[in-house]
């Protein structure tokens, strides 16, 4: 099929049109002693002895407590490693599950560098992607269809605010009494989601919970204070029954969340033997990363899927388990130790990090907690570091204000830097809240150094997109003055200052709505110059077009449109800015989050989705921005969470005080009852326990030394005190000051942020390992910029009616295939079944236009399944191929490959069409690379080159095929180092393939500024084809 994988909830699956480059750059070198693309060395000469005894663990249940910086993502994928080259595991039969899909990524990738010729497929993923695969696999078997779409937290919540008082399109309400109160109808929104999710983390379904309520409605008679009671027992049942009630309505929109890929799986487990058999049997051995963050009916979903093998590895650190308020306890390691008396335990206590001095501060820190691994299971928890050396390693600085505080170790960077000849990325200042981070923001740029900041939320606050969600509302809200001026104030319209001011004036004066008084000025009323006038005639045209256009699209056609027309995406394309590729990279993200946002709504357009984000906003929800991180040369700016498994030379943990960590407490506001709880809830104490490992995670990112920073004033009448932790980690208590703040630093807190310094990007260094797919270098081949727009800033483009059709095409033989390799017979109705889910009705010019398409797929899977009839199984579905060229890691998925008396076959299937009875197909693969990298890949993965590769057109049925040759080999082999050197060099000026037709052809030619669309002129060739 065209298109390569992307990650899909931790596993790869076809793209949706927004494709990915993946540079790795976490210091893999750091953990090699070899030269990347040679062959690897036995992997066990890079352990410690105590990493050696973890990974050498034979048969049954281990437990790996490994400190901070201690190399247990190494030591993990050293085991899978050393289970597959020693024979004891099958790749395949290996399930490796960590939390984020960057871990999974690099740890996949490490497995890649250490493991040639084909035995690199174990299974790496995340644990929603472990359900989400489980759960689409077994779809039937559950009574759900095979296409679940995954609600986001926001998602959720619009769906529970569609339903509040009934829906008259699906009949479905939720029965609520006194948790919808008429003053405020979305009071408890927010805490209910909580409590269900919390509910479905601590595996109580919504049966569970409404058996719970009944009980306690029987025994209010007889308690001792029986009106109280009875309450009780009136609130539960409310709330048992609007669980109940969203799981179904959940069901009957098709829809999951995420804690229903884990209850769902248990389910099946639980409830289908001949499934949990099969899943039981395919993963001999699983592994687990960061086990402190797993949650309850995570570890059942482990402890059932190693029931009959108990050949289960975990790897977790209590003192850095700091996901309380997602779902994570610690109680998981004492239920590992009930589950699996027999369990090794193996500590690791080597760190490769830190100098000693830190982390005998951060020790002393975190002995201050209780019921620590430490001394329940008796183990030496003490970290062994790098030597002391004669600098200062660990200090308390503070400073009068929170000015003084920024300004300081602004100062002290720029200093240090010089000094000791360090990158302004060895330097990383972490903050509790993220609104500690805006003084050291500013400082940094009023000294020009370049900085990143990343915290948990902020994409509503980033200017770029404050601009649209100003755009979508001016639109739908047109007497909101707000968002008209927040636009008439931007770049875009330019609306001169002083004037502006005056329409703002005159507007309130008059109680006129702006856009009222724009529609004025752009007559030629009033005391306005030509460039308000012209600014104002802009602006009320484009919000008049707008306007008409929202009736007419979707929420993500109309942005799309704004985004197109207004040419604001080029501002965003400047080449080497690290800036302008962060910006771009929100943007991208804002619009996947409308385009999924939306499509909870009974009705999508503009006018009924502002509300809705404005309702999330005050709500507190607030995404994180993109996952950006830049190449270029930044300081650092993190919240602590953000910084988990990162490390840095320099590290100062900013506005350390008693308010600030530990900060407060808050109770739910609607706890989960006592009796259905699996594991403790929020406590005060526990609450500081584990902000007190936050801080022990802060020091622990420090190599070389830690400061802990804080003011006495940060505004308001009272003076802050150090944190209690300052004291906990220097063994000492810090030294306090008294000092009212000076009339400046007070002033100077409200001073507007100076303008972002920017930073180039560097090219990719050649240690780093740079990833990529055939999607990549043919993007690349056919023009750099676009490769930029698609890869590097991850522009969207709307579905296209042929990327629908592809990977509904794609969706159906896949699952055709994989059935059928399973001992399965299905149908020509069950592969028209997953067409008809997989199917999008968008982006198509009419109803007759989408039928047309709709029916010729079902046409080309009955041709398909004819064919397919009486043939035997293929060998490999769908199966990721992973290999080194060079410095290089080409990855991709293979659609099929057969096992043929001449040798294997490599299949890759197409959706675009080809004239039944004509030589294209032949001609098609005559010339087409990607038959050749994959040829390529099966020869570097399994030793055999493949005796065929075949095109095979979904359509007509028909295929083309080559028998790969030394020269086809040289020629794919070449063509993917040349271009992977170009993209290292972030080598991106434009140079279209083709020439005026590639830019025709290329989805970005609106927004491109090079674009010869307008110019209608030739192009150069890049790579020779």
């Amino acid at each position: 099929m065209a298109g390569e994988p992307r990650v899909r909830g931790g596993t790869l699956s076809r793209t949706d049109g927004l494709f990915r480059l993946c540079a790795e750059t976490p210091p893999l070198s750091e953990q090699l002693s070899f030269l990347l693309g040679e062959e690897p060395p036995d992997i066990l000469r890079t352990l410690t002895d105590e990493q050696r005894r973890a990974v050498e663990h034979g048969e049954g249940p281990l437990l790996i407590v490994a400190g901070a910086g201690t190399g247990k993502t190494h030591v993990l994928t050293a085991r899978i490693v050393h289970l597959i080259t020693a024979k004891r595991a099958k790749p395949h039969e290996i399930l490796a599950v960590t939390f984020t899909e960057k871990a999974a990524a690099a740890m996949q990738a490490r497995v890649d560098l250490y493991t040639p010729m084909g035995l690199n497929d174990a299974v790496i993923t995340t644990f929603h992607g472990l359900g989400d695969q489980i759960v689409r696999e077994f779809a039937l078997e559950l009574g759900r269809s095979g296409e679940l779409r995954v609600l986001s937290q926001a998602e959720q919540t619009i769906l529970v605010r569609e339903h509040l008082y009934g829906c008259a399109q699906c009949g479905i309400g939720l029965p609520l009494r006194r948790y919808r109160p008429a003053g405020d109808p979305l009071q408890y929104v927010r805490a209910l989601l909580d409590l269900f999710g919390r509910a479905r983390d601590e595996d109580v379904s919504a049966e569970d919970y409404v058996e719970h309520a009944r009980a306690l409605r029987a025994a209010s008679g007889t308690a001792t204070d029986p009106a109280a009671a009875a309450d009780e027992a009136e609130s539960q049942e409310e709330l048992a029954a609007v669980y109940a009630a969203y799981t179904a309505l959940k069901e009957r929109h098709g829809v999951v969340d995420f804690g229903d890929q884990i209850a769902l799986s248990l389910r099946l487990l639980r409830e289908r033997p001949a499934a949990a058999r099969r899943l039981q049997n395919r993963y001999r051995y699983v592994l687990v990363d960061e086990f402190q963050d797993t949650n309850d009916s995570q570890f059942k979903l482990l402890r059932l899927l190693v029931d009959p093998h108990r050949n289960i590895t975990v790897v977790g650190d209590d003192d850095q388990s700091i996901f309380a308020w997602r779902g994570a306890t610690l109680a998981n390691f004492d239920a590992f130790g009930e589950a699996f008396p027999e369990r090794t335990v193996v500590t690791l206590v080597e760190n490769r990090r830190s100098r000693q001095g830190i982390l005998d501060a951060a020790y002393r820190l975190i002995q201050n907690n209780p019921d620590r691994l430490e001394a329940r299971l008796g183990i030496d928890k003490r970290l062994r570091g790098r030597p002391s050396g004669d600098d200062l390693e660990v200090d308390h600085l503070q400073f009068t204000s929170s000015a003084l505080e920024a300004e300081d170790v602004a100062e002290r960077i720029a200093r240090e830097r010089l000094a000791r000849r360090r990158r302004y990325g060895d330097f990383a200042i972490l903050v509790r809240n993220n609104a500690d981070a805006t003084p050291f923001l500013n400082a940094l740029a009023k000294r020009r150094i370049p900085t990143h900041f990343s915290g948990g939320g902020q994409l509503y606050e980033r200017d770029e997109i404050r601009l649209l969600i100003s755009f979508l509302s001016a639109v739908a809200l047109p007497t909101d003055s707000r968002h008209v001026y927040h636009l008439a104030v931007s770049s875009l319209y330019g609306f001169p200052p002083g004037e502006l001011a005056r329409a703002t004036e005159s507007g309130g004066r008059r109680q006129k709505p702006l856009r009222d008084v724009f529609e004025e000025i752009a007559r030629g009323e009033g005391p306005y110059g030509g460039a308000a006038r012209a600014a104002a005639q802009t602006l009320v045209a484009d919000l008049a077009y707008y306007e008409q256009r929202a009736a007419e699209l979707t929420t993500a056609e109309l942005l799309y449109d704004f985004l197109d027309r207004s040419k604001l995406l080029a501002r965003y394309l400047e080449p080497d800015s690290a800036l302008a590729e962060e910006q771009g990279q929100n943007v991208a993200k804002f619009f996947r989050l409308v385009h999924s946002a939306a499509r909870t709504l009974v009705t999508d357009h503009a006018s009924f989705f502002v509300p809705h984000l404005e309702l999330l906003r005050e709500a507190g929800d607030d995404p994180g921005a993109a996952d950006f991180e830049p190449a270029a040369d930044l300081v650092n700016v993190l919240s602590i969470h953000k910084a988990k498994g990162l490390e840095f030379a320099v590290v100062f943990l900013a506005a350390a005080t008693d308010e600030r960590l530990p900060g407060q407490f808050r109770a739910e506001s609607l706890p989960l009852p006592t009796a259905l709880a699996k594991s403790p809830g929020p406590s005060r104490d526990r609450h500081v326990a584990e902000e007190r490992r936050l801080a022990y995670v802060a020091m622990t990112r420090a190599k070389d030394a830690f400061f802990f920073t804080s003011a006495v004033d940060y505004g308001g009448t009272r003076a802050y005190r150090p944190s209690r932790f300052v004291g906990e980690a220097l063994g000492r208590q810090p030294e306090r000051i008294s000092a009212r703040l000076a009339a400046y630093d007070e002033i100077q807190r409200f001073q507007a942020p100076p303008e972002e310094a920017d930073a180039p990007l560097p090219a990719l260094s050649a240690d780093d390992v740079l990833t990529v797919s055939y999607s990549d270098i043919e993007d690349y081949r056919r023009c750099p910029l676009l490769y930029r727009f698609k890869h590097v800033l991850q522009i969207p483009v709307l579905p296209t009616p042929p990327m629908i059709y592809g990977l509904a095409l794609h969706e159906a033989v896949r699952d055709y295939l994989r059935r059928k390799r399973e001992g399965e017979t299905p149908t020509l109705e069950d592969l028209q079944a997953t067409f008809k889910a997989a199917w999008l009705a968008e982006g198509f010019i009419s109803p007759e236009h989408e039928s047309e398409r709709f029916t010729a797929g079902l046409d080309a899977l009955r041709r398909f399944h004819e064919q397919e009839r009486g043939m035997p199984a293929a060998d490999l579905v769908e199966q990721r191929f992973s290999f080194m060229l060079g410095r290089d890691r080409v990855v991709g998925r293979w659609d099929r490959v057969d096992r043929t008396p001449e040798g294997p076959a490599v299949v890759d299937y197409k959706s675009s069409a080809v004239d039944e009875g004509s030589d294209k197909p032949q001609r098609a693969a005559n010339q087409d690379l990607q038959l050749r990298l994959y040829a390529l890949a099966h020869e570097r993965m399994y030793g055999t080159r493949p005796a065929r590769a075949a095109l095979h057109f979904l359509e007509t049925g028909e295929r083309g095929s080559i028998t790969p040759s030394d020269d086809d080999m040289s020629l794919v082999a070449t063509v993917i180092t040349a271009t992977a050197s170009r993209i290292r060099a972030r080598e991106f000026g434009p140079a279209p393939a083709k020439g005026l037709r590639t830019c025709q052809q290329c989805p970005y030619h609106q927004i491109c500024p090079s674009s010869l669309t307008a110019r209608g002129v030739a192009g150069t060739q890049l790579i020779p084809a």
